[in-house]
């Protein structure tokens, strides 16, 4: 008789105990699967997409397997380093607003998104220096952009191409005086993407993803 081998990956999603999806790689790209454990089905988010997806079987083209942390407390380890990060970041800044404000007085024992300083992402505490940035929206526009934050006005940048995709750098002053800046790296023709805001004079951090 036959033995039916069970791929790790849909082991891990079929286990009640684990969480219904699970981060993997395929093809050199990172991809969530899914369980409905409803209707006992697997799918696989689609690219560029954040909730739809579609029925996975092809558990061959798995690379590698992403598990989550194994206990609460290298999680609970892992999201305090993440608020520290962004407060040693922030504490550099010559703007303010309410997000930095947030992070000045989250409780390290929540995570970024329970401090509602993110939307609880992948890209949570990833930066992009604005020296980075400067070399695709060209000096001219970075000086700007620069002046404006400075000064407290409103700017944008435009689309410009950042390494394939539609790259927009921004900054607008609030009613109360606080300034907010962000830059995005939006797919190109397609309005969703990575989104970044400004921590400090030289580095965006992610903040959101759609």
């Amino acid at each position: 008789m036959e033995t039916t081998t069970i791929h790790p990956a849909e082991a891990y999603l079929r286990n009640e105990q684990n969480s219904t999806s699970l981060y993997v790689r395929i093809a050199g790209q990172r991809r969530r699967l899914f369980i409905n454990r409803n209707e006992n089905v697997i799918g696989i988010i689609a690219p560029r997409k954040r909730k739809s997806g579609y029925i996975f079987t092809d558990w061959a083209s798995i690379e590698k397997i992403y598990y989550p942390s194994s206990s609460p407390e290298d999680a609970a380890d892992i999201g305090k380093k993440q608020v520290l990060k962004y407060q040693k970041l922030a504490r550099l800044a010559t703007h303010t607003n309410d997000w930095l404000r947030k992070i000045a007085n989250a409780d390290l024992d929540k995570s970024l998104y329970e401090n509602r300083i993110t939307t609880g992402t992948r890209i949570d505490g990833k930066c992009i220096g604005l020296a980075t940035i400067e070399k695709y929206c060209s000096s001219w526009d970075m000086a700007r952009f620069r002046t404006a934050l400075k000064q407290g006005e409103k700017f944008s940048t435009g689309h410009f191409d950042f390494c394939g995709y539609d790259g927009t750098l921004w900054c607008e002053p609030r009613e109360n005086g606080d300034m907010a800046a962000g830059f995005s790296k939006e797919y190109r023709n397609c309005g969703n993407g990575y989104y970044y805001l400004l921590i400090n004079d030289e580095y965006m951090i992610g903040y959101d993803i759609d």
